[in-house]
């Protein structure tokens, strides 16, 4: 199984490689949700979660469905900004910032992803518009647990007051171990984006592609990025441009 990306349309000055604090924070509660997935990350995960405040934790995991098997959209929202052309921010307030600019039915699209009720390339009627997308988003997300479908009601019937949510929970991730984590880890990431950046200009989009990840491949003649993924989608460059994005999730944070 594979996503395909087709870029057909991509214009080469529009492809770019910029961290994003935001992005790397979802990785890092993805770390913390799932250790058994990154035994490389074990010593930060068990030294994080030793000092974490109980109440901290227990916020944690009341949306944890956002980033522990589904790694939601709402951490790379920058995508969502009207044009399309708006980079990551380069501290995590910046980055909130850009979350802050979604409007509501996008907010709420990119939140309710876990429950699969929005098809992967359709354009569909919003939740918050359309009364027989938003009965299914509940089905959906009460088949998935009751921590899903009290997250998906609240969301639904108070956009605002859940966005407010997920801003100070972020926050407050920041002050208690990301702020940390993100000064020794954004040298790093800007080296690697400077890195791969360079290998597009001098030696074309193939080589930096291969230099993300095996599992990420171009076919030049068809127009087309192929990632090995354990799902299915296919996508786009409508908008002409193509992001990438380093993560310090594979390895030691």
């Amino acid at each position: 199984m594979s996503v395909s990306i087709d870029i057909a349309g991509l214009r080469r000055w529009r492809v770019a490689v910029v961290p994003s604090p935001l992005a790397e924070l979802g990785m890092a509660l993805h770390a913390l949700s799932e250790p058994g997935h990154h035994p490389g990350l074990q010593g930060w995960v068990t030294g994080v979660t030793a000092r974490l405040d109980s109440h901290l934790a227990d916020r944690m995991c009341e949306a944890d469905f956002l980033w522990r098997t589904t790694f939601s959209d709402l951490f790379m929202r920058f995508a969502g900004i009207a044009g399309r052309t708006t980079l990551p921010g380069a501290t995590l307030a910046e980055d909130l910032d850009l979350l802050d600019k979604l409007t509501d039915e996008q907010f709420v699209d990119a939140a309710l992803e876990f429950t699969c009720a929005l098809p992967y390339c359709s354009h569909v009627p919003n939740a918050l518009s359309d009364a027989e997308v938003r009965r299914r988003a509940l089905e959906l997300a009460a088949s998935r647990g009751p921590r899903q479908v009290r997250f998906s009601e609240r969301l639904l019937s108070d956009p605002p007051r859940i966005r407010a949510w997920l801003r100070q929970f972020l926050q407050d991730c920041d002050e208690a171990f990301f702020a940390e984590t993100w000064s020794r880890l954004r040298h790093q990431l800007a080296a690697d984006a400077r890195h791969k950046s360079d290998l597009l200009r001098r030696k074309g989009l193939a080589e930096a592609l291969a230099a993300v990840s095996p599992a990420v491949t171009l076919d030049e003649g068809a127009a087309r990025i192929t990632v090995d993924k354990l799902g299915s989608g296919r996508s786009a460059t409508e908008d002409g441009g193509l992001l990438l994005i380093p993560t310090s999730r594979a390895g030691r944070i």
